[in-house]
């Protein structure tokens, strides 16, 4: 750290990582290099040590979401065992503990060619997981597949309107009763 405070040499990864915030506050459009340097105390001459322009920084960032929020998370929900705890364990994580101002970013900016392709694999990652749970729950391919897309469509459905409405799930005992209405639309006859 500098006598005022500045760390003296930064990484890559605290880019990228300042990076994706700077997406999570003001979307693909509003990250910059200037910016993202801003936010972490430095001047922007030391971005061109670790990256060659602004694109390379956006793939990096993107790259950290698709770890984070994909990879990472499958991970996660396919070590619990019992399908059913897995999706409600799912359910929840989507609904109360992630934020879902990053995946409404990423799908503003989807007529970017990376972001577009990140948000592919994302989408076909979460897909993928949803439509393991509901097979091990003894659905047909076909069924398990239309389930998982139901429910990722109203997780999508859901990051869209907290971010018109956020009082809606805001209410007492509101987020745990609209998950039980949630899980038991998609597991009803299981």
């Amino acid at each position: 750290m500098s006598a005022a405070g500045r760390p003296l040499q930064t990484t890559p990864d605290q880019w990228v990582e300042a990076a994706l915030g700077e997406i999570e506050e003001h979307g693909v459009e509003g990250l910059a290099v200037q910016s993202v340097a801003r936010r972490l105390g430095v001047s922007k001459g030391g971005f061109y040590h670790h990256f060659a322009d602004r694109r390379a920084l956006l793939r990096a960032a993107l790259a950290l979401w698709e770890e984070r929020f994909v990879t990472a998370l499958a991970a996660r929900f396919d070590a619990i065992g019992d399908p059913r705890r897995r999706l409600r364990g799912l359910l929840h994580h989507a609904t109360v503990e992630l934020e879902p101002t990053i995946i409404l970013r990423l799908m503003a900016a989807a007529d970017d060619p990376d972001v577009a392709a990140t948000l592919a694999r994302g989408a076909d990652g979460r897909l993928s997981l949803l439509e393991r749970i509901f097979s091990e729950l003894g659905l047909a391919p076909q069924e398990a597949q239309n389930r998982a897309m139901l429910a990722y469509s109203a997780y999508l459905g859901l990051a869209q309107l907290r971010t018109q409405a956020p009082w809606v799930l805001d209410r007492a005992g509101r987020v745990e009763a609209y998950l039980g209405d949630v899980e038991r639309a998609l597991i009803h006859d299981l």
